[in-house]
């Protein structure tokens, strides 16, 4: 069940510091901040990567501190104690990482999947609640968006109708991206977090949201969801979120109101029931119920991270389908090592009602660049070019792109400084909320609590 990893530039180590714990945490995102500025939430808003870095920060320290209590009570000097390590690692890390995510809430994935909801409406300067914070304000933390105005909604599907489509789906867009930053780690950085039941946890609990449409009490979990939602301010800004997303989906053009009445008789009904999808939407839903257990087509799944060839070459591989402003995107992550440098390669396949359409994506471990004999700076490139539709019903190829520069400079052996400069042309790529052209620059600060070679430090 489990490949032994090594530190992924070598052969394997023998001292516990084989388990590095590399944090970041970007505090300055534009032009997000500036966006949530002029909704009035620049202190009560994060941007996806801003809200994507806190969360696998804290499951990064779970691993990390439980691979350090096993690695002292079951040295993995052996085969068989190897095996018995990452099992056990796996099961006090999946406890708490279960824990963490349905009790602790706050700043947890399911934190982060309304974090993602919210972004598509801070960058249209409408206000918005996450409900996860009410583990401190009081009430019940629950997954849910709220405080958001009919005429905000009105004016978003009238204003931009494939944002407000791409917002539904951005929840389990976030599950996604965290669990392949956390694969990241394991493959470039040679992490080794047990992180087994996050996999499966996250994975299963997209595969079942997008699912739950078929449930016979759906409609009626809708009826209690209206009830609860008296006051406008207490409704969430979507529902469920899959069968508004097919809805609005198949419909860029109809107007927000035409959904009718609250059953309250105040405000818009905003939750979308199976009995207004025509059958055509319907159906679509169902597929895309059924392509969500590709996300399940991973080595990474079970705990395997490096599958190596030969002492100079290892390889992984992921396939991930995200729902978009458009239909879906089909990747394959292709993580491929090679002596002392780690590269990801993607390869997309953007689809809509008519047609699919390629694209392609490069990373690669840091350039470290040597000052006055120190290593003192790290730059870590990547890249994307695709052909897009612009939304559901275009049969138009649309070319774009995307480079990223990812830089650290190191103050000393464990805080860093990092900047990233990230400009595309208009199109949706996952982890960035913006569909037209944009640029954007976030600085922050990381920690590499690990003694790490040049070659080691890993940027996300």
């Amino acid at each position: 069940m489990f490949v032994y990893i090594s530190d992924g530039y070598g052969a394997p180590q023998d001292t516990i510091d084989r388990y590095p714990l590399y944090i970041d945490l970007p505090l300055l995102d534009l032009p997000f901040q500036r966006d949530a500025a002029r909704a009035g939430e620049l202190f009560d808003s994060y941007s996806m990567q801003q809200a994507l870095a806190v969360t696998q920060n804290l499951h990064r320290v779970n691993y990390h501190f439980n691979n350090k209590l096993w690695h002292s009570a079951i040295r993995p000097d052996s085969r068989r104690k190897r095996v018995y390590n990452r099992i056990a690692a796996n099961v006090t890390s999946g406890l708490v990482d279960y824990v963490f995510t349905y009790y602790g809430v706050v700043f947890s994935a399911q934190w982060l999947h309304e974090e993602f909801h919210r972004t598509g409406l801070t960058i249209r300067g409408i206000p918005s609640y996450d409900e996860t914070y009410n583990r401190f304000n009081g009430g019940i933390a629950n997954g849910s968006v709220s405080r958001v105005k009919d005429e905000d909604l009105i004016r978003l599907k009238k204003d931009a109708p494939r944002e407000l489509v791409r917002s539904f789906a951005a929840g389990i867009e976030s599950e996604f991206l965290l669990l392949r930053g956390l694969q990241k780690d394991n493959f470039f950085s040679g992490a080794e977090h047990a992180n087994i039941a996050l996999n499966i946890l996250l994975t299963k609990h997209a595969v079942d949201y997008v699912n739950q449409f078929k449930r016979g009490d759906y409609n009626a979990s809708i009826d209690s969801m209206n009830a609860h939602g008296l006051a406008v301010a207490d409704r969430d800004f979507v529902g469920w979120d899959f069968t508004p997303w097919v809805y609005d989906l198949h419909r860029p053009d109809e107007p927000y109101e035409a959904r009718g009445t609250h059953p309250s008789g105040v405000g818009v009904d905003r939750a979308i029931k199976t009995s207004s999808l025509t059958d055509e939407e319907y159906r679509y839903l169902e597929k895309m119920g059924r392509m969500q257990y590709l996300n399940f087509l991973s080595p990474f799944m079970i705990g395997i991270s490096r599958i190596r060839l030969n002492d100079q070459t290892a390889f992984n591989v992921a396939v991930r389908h995200y729902l978009n402003s458009f239909g879906y995107d089909l990747t394959a992550d292709f993580f491929i090592g090679h002596r002392d440098k780690q590269y990801l390669f993607s390869l997309h396949g953007y689809r809509n009602k008519h047609r699919l359409l390629p694209g392609v994506e490069m990373e690669r471990s840091p350039y470290v660049f040597d000052i006055g004999g120190k290593d003192r700076i790290l730059l870590q490139p990547a890249a994307m070019l695709w052909l897009q539709p612009k939304d559901f019903y275009d049969r138009g190829a649309r070319p774009g792109g995307l480079l990223r520069l990812h830089g650290a400079y190191a103050l000393d052996k464990t805080w860093n400084i990092i900047a990233v400069a990230e400009g595309k042309t208009g199109g949706w790529v996952a982890g960035n909320p913006y569909l037209d052209s944009r640029f954007g620059f976030r600085f922050g600060v990381s920690a590499s609590f690990h003694h790490a070679n040049k070659s080691e430090f890993s940027l996300r």
